[in-house]
């Protein structure tokens, strides 16, 4: 890409994204909900930046037990040691990319799935009482969980995510959205950005406003390559401490990262339940690595409680971590002991049997 025409286009997308009217504190009623002006803006844009969620307590814990994880990176596809020579345990959780022009150099890590295997601070966040409460405004008491990862995009050398719409279950034959206007109706979900690391124009995840109402799939369409530069697409911008939601509808995607900054973002979510149980789908997360396999799946009521029960293990981890804040109440239905203790940290990532094996894609 030309330096010069790049710098032109991103400034351009980011003046056209701070216009939305999208972005903003997480500002509740009395009853915990979001208000009506912000649901608006999520519903019309396809995405919503929650600014300052985090405070710089909670964001210091994140990087501090990340860099930890990352230092901790197999040097090789498939390896089992770090850089240090010490056993790397979780590599089998990295998605790994080795240099093609260089065989000798280090592979370098992308993404990093499932963290509440091995990142309790991740865990935490997952019950923040404000990104609970956002997921219980759009999809009622009863939302249920979906996936989660972190994106890693190193400063100069980040990979690419190709253009693309992962909601794959509910949309008319035509492409047409089954989610209405007002949020009714059946729904892919959203995912979750949370940030602790600036995520800049020039690394950050870029969102098409608007688009999830269609499906570019439809009909024999294509997703655009990476490498266009589409005209009508914009950054979600974050700083360490804000969350950004994207509906799992819309267009979406991030160029490559050159520049200095690197990108650190959990990605979490949730689904309306009504949307989960009973579809059928094929399944693309419930693997160690999400995406080398998939399975035709449809979810049961047991599978998807199940998969809920993380919602109050993940509440009462936080509890158990910051006494004085209120935790949030979720009114859903699960199954299984929602304590969080040894046993419980033993019995999610029991192999053969561990918590993302009831992941939700839809």
């Amino acid at each position: 890409m030309n330096e010069t025409t790049w710098e032109s286009y991103a400034a351009a997308a980011v003046e056209r994204a701070l216009a939305l009217g999208n972005r903003g504190p997480a500002r509740l009623d009395d009853d915990g909900h979001l208000l009506q002006d912000i649901l608006d803006a999520y519903r019309k844009n396809g995405f919503y930046v929650f600014t300052g969620v985090l405070d710089d307590e909670e964001v210091g814990e994140l990087t501090a037990e990340f860099d930890e994880v990352l230092d901790n990176v197999p040097t090789k596809l498939h390896g089992d040691t770090d850089r240090h020579g010490r056993p790397s345990p979780y590599g089998g959780y990295f998605t790994m990319i080795e240099d093609e022009d260089d065989p000798e150099a280090p592979a370098r890590v992308s993404l990093l799935s499932h963290p509440f295997i091995y990142m309790e601070s991740a865990l935490r966040v997952y019950a923040h009482p404000t990104i609970l409460a956002i997921a219980e405004s759009l999809y009622g008491p009863d939302f249920v969980p979906f996936h989660e990862g972190i994106f890693y995009k190193a400063p100069g050398n980040g990979f690419p995510t190709r253009w693309h719409q992962d909601g794959r279950t509910h949309w008319t034959e035509d492409g047409k959205s089954l989610e209405n206007p007002d949020g009714t109706g059946k729904c892919h979900g959203y995912n979750m950005s949370v940030s602790w690391s600036n995520c800049t124009a020039d690394n950050c995840l870029w969102v098409v406003p608007g688009s999830h109402r269609h499906w570019r799939l439809a009909n024999g369409g294509k997703f655009p390559p990476i490498t266009e530069r589409l005209p009508d697409a914009v950054p979600m911008l974050l700083a360490p401490g804000d969350c950004g939601i994207v509906n799992r509808s819309a267009l979406h995607g991030s160029y490559p990262n050159t520049s200095a900054e690197r990108r650190v973002t959990m990605v979490l979510g949730f689904h309306k339940r009504s949307s989960a149980i009973g579809a059928t789908t094929v399944n693309v997360h419930a693997f160690k690595i999400p995406g080398v396999d998939t399975k035709e799946i449809t979810y049961t009521e047991d599978y998807v409680l199940r998969r809920a029960r993380m919602i109050p293990l993940a509440i009462d981890a936080r509890r158990q971590h910051r006494a004085d804040e209120t935790p949030f109440h979720y009114r859903g239905s699960y199954l299984g002991d929602a304590q969080w203790n040894d046993a419980t940290r033993a019995e999610i990532s029991r192999e053969g049997d561990e918590y993302w094996q009831r992941d939700i894609t839809l």
